[in-house]
């Protein structure tokens, strides 16, 4: 696709409800912080990706579909995009999504996919095989701390390094997911894909209060120990601690945005208790929620646009 067509695209996308906001470029990446203004809305129509990119999800939900794969992309995950690739994008839930994107030059992602998987590398027109992973808690850590890194305007020194390292970091969540199994056929793999995909969406509806594996197992229509195994087999989890990771991220988030007042965030989001998320959080991160704050939040109001991590999107 030529230059004068991408730009039609990033024009068009520009149109859309979102605010983008540029963070630092260097290394062939540019960080870009991109909120999403839209509720709750069906599956739209094709939209080409302007850039090859990396999504890392800080909040919310949205459902991506791209070659008839489609996952729901919430914290617990890192997407992969090529440029000028068509993907479909659904909002199955209020509230919006806030990502962190970095929009990689070709070379650069030719760089990157080619420490996991080299033959993917000889193709510059769609480097990613890959389409998305679990993003592990070295890659949310590294994720914080480059934020933290822009906030404080730290050395270009500090701040490439974190890049370099996040970048690498979440592209080995994509390549280290498990392959799907070829012993299954097409349809059953799709059939156990939409099961996960079914269980992810009632947990983030419910994060406060997930339901449990019989009622899960009810609404869908499956047995507790098939919907158990699917999940783990599938997702590369299992799923309490899907649950654990995810309700620690949506923590993170909260405690990066400001805030301070642990025991209501700890029942807010399904803690039994203070004690309880702390032990939960310390276990999920290496460090207690208040540390975490102080580390990695405590500087986050002073990114380039005022309350970029803060509240709902705008």
């Amino acid at each position: 696709m030529d230059a004068a067509r991408l730009k039609v695209l990033a024009r068009q996308q520009s149109d859309a409800p979102h605010t983008r906001k540029v963070l630092f470029e260097s290394l062939g990446i540019s960080v870009v912080d991109f909120r999403c203004q839209a509720h709750v809305a069906a599956e739209g129509g094709e939209e080409p990706n302007p850039t090859h990119s990396i999504v890392l999800v800080r909040r919310g939900v949205f459902r991506r579909t791209h070659r008839r794969e489609m996952v729901l992309a919430d914290p617990n995950h890192v997407l992969l995009f090529n440029g000028a690739e068509p993907y479909r994008y659904a909002h199955p839930l209020p509230g919006g999504d806030a990502c962190t994107i970095l929009t990689v030059e070709t070379h650069r992602a030719l760089e990157l996919v080619g420490r996991y998987a080299p033959a993917d590398a000889e193709h510059p027109e769609r480097p990613f095989r890959r389409g998305h992973g679990l993003s592990s808690p070295r890659a949310v850590w590294l994720h914080w701390e480059f934020l933290n890194l822009v906030a404080r305007q730290a050395s270009r020194l500090a701040l490439e390094d974190a890049l370099a390292e996040l970048a690498n970091e979440a592209v080995a969540c994509a390549y280290r997911a498990p392959a799907p199994s070829r012993r299954a056929s097409p349809p059953a793999r799709r059939r156990r894909r939409d099961l996960v995909e079914a269980v992810k969406l009632m947990i983030s509806e419910r994060l406060d209060g997930p339901p449990s594996l019989t009622e899960l197992a009810d609404v869908l229509g499956c047995s507790p120990y098939h919907l158990s195994h699917t999940f783990h087999g599938t997702a590369g989890l299992s799923l309490r601690g899907y649950v654990r990771r995810l309700r620690a991220r949506v923590a993170a988030e909260r405690l990066a945005a400001g805030a301070s007042r642990l025991t209501a965030l700890a029942l807010d989001l399904g803690y039994a208790d203070h004690s309880h998320f702390t032990n939960s959080f310390r276990r999920e991160w290496g460090v207690s929620p208040s540390t975490f704050r102080s580390r990695l939040g405590a500087h986050l109001d002073g990114l380039p646009g005022r309350g970029l991590l803060r509240g709902r999107c705008d």
